[in-house]
């Protein structure tokens, strides 16, 4: 997905889109000189923000203003650009939102606004690697927790936006090909139809030969009308580890709303390919605390 982004190096906030864009080891930042409205390139500049002195850009097709920070976490922002950076430097060890407000001098809701539009700027670039010939699948259930139903939207494997209520479950897919690679995949809704499972798992699979299934014995027996082979995941998979450990890193936050899951899911899956650093951060930390504290009730 092509992201406009019109930041150069003499861009106020270049430099703390790099280090951002660096925690990414499998994207680079793209720069675009193409409108982010009708993708043409007679672009040229157009003055300043006075705010934040942000470029401003106009489109002499499509006739249009836009400033050089859109499609950043940064966009429509007006704090400095070493705010942001000591920011994402506390946020990337695993402080949360009211420590990062108290050490960065912000209200607790923009740094929560941050922290969301830093996680989402990462999921612009989470590009699926299609899967072939050989896979693993490990099926989990995510339910819904939040209030805020309109806010509760899912788009799944086949497009199809789903918007959950109060309880109401969504079935997630993490899968590894055969180079290693480890994603997520959101899925289908519960309870399952017969008939988009059937669709669905065609589109998950149109390139599988052998695959070994483990969560869902329907999904399994449905999946065998569309792979040759299907079996049961090895105990020893990377899968059950990787599974294991995202659970364990996310209890540290004490809840998350499933509005939000995406991100946070993203958010591990960068850390597991950067050397597994959520091993490093402070929610993992509390994970560990708190296995204390349990292990020291139960002999009491």
């Amino acid at each position: 997905m092509e992201c406009p982004i019109l930041l150069t190096d003499k861009s106020k906030y270049y430099s703390v889109l790099t280090y951002i864009s660096d925690m990414m080891k499998d994207t680079k930042i793209i720069t675009s000189k193409s409108c982010p409205h009708c993708h043409g390139m007679n672009v040229i500049k157009y003055g300043k923000v006075k705010s934040n002195n942000a470029q401003i850009f106009y489109c002499k097709e499509c006739k249009k203003r836009f400033v050089e920070t859109i499609g950043t976490p940064f966009y429509r922002s007006k704090k400095n650009d070493e705010l942001w950076r000591k920011y994402f430097e506390n946020m990337w060890i695993g402080y949360n939102i009211r420590e990062c407000s108290e050490m960065i001098g912000i209200a607790q809701t923009t740094a929560f606004f941050w922290r969301h539009k830093i996680l989402g700027y990462f999921l612009k670039f989470f590009k699926r690697k299609k899967l072939d010939y050989e896979a693993e699948v490990l099926v989990k259930t995510y339910v819904q927790n939040s209030k805020k139903e309109k806010e509760s939207a899912i788009e799944n494997v086949n497009n199809k936006i789903f918007t959950l209520k109060l309880g109401e479950k969504f079935y997630f897919f993490f899968t590894k090909d055969k180079n290693g690679n480890i994603e997520f995949l959101p899925f289908d809704k519960y309870p399952l139809v017969r008939k988009t499972l059937k669709e669905n798992l065609a589109i998950v699979f149109s390139n599988i030969k052998k695959v070994a299934i483990y969560g869902n014995n329907i999904i399994t027996t449905y999946a065998k009308k569309s792979v040759e082979k299907v079996i049961r995941v090895p105990q020893d998979s990377e899968l059950f580890f990787y599974a294991r450990e995202m659970k364990e890193w996310i209890s540290g936050f004490w809840g998350i709303s499933f509005r939000y899951i995406t991100n946070y899911l993203n958010w591990f899956r960068i850390y597991y390919i950067n050397d597994g650093e959520y091993t490093n951060t402070r929610q993992y930390f509390y994970k560990t605390f708190r296995e204390l504290i349990n292990e020291k009730n139960y002999a009491m």
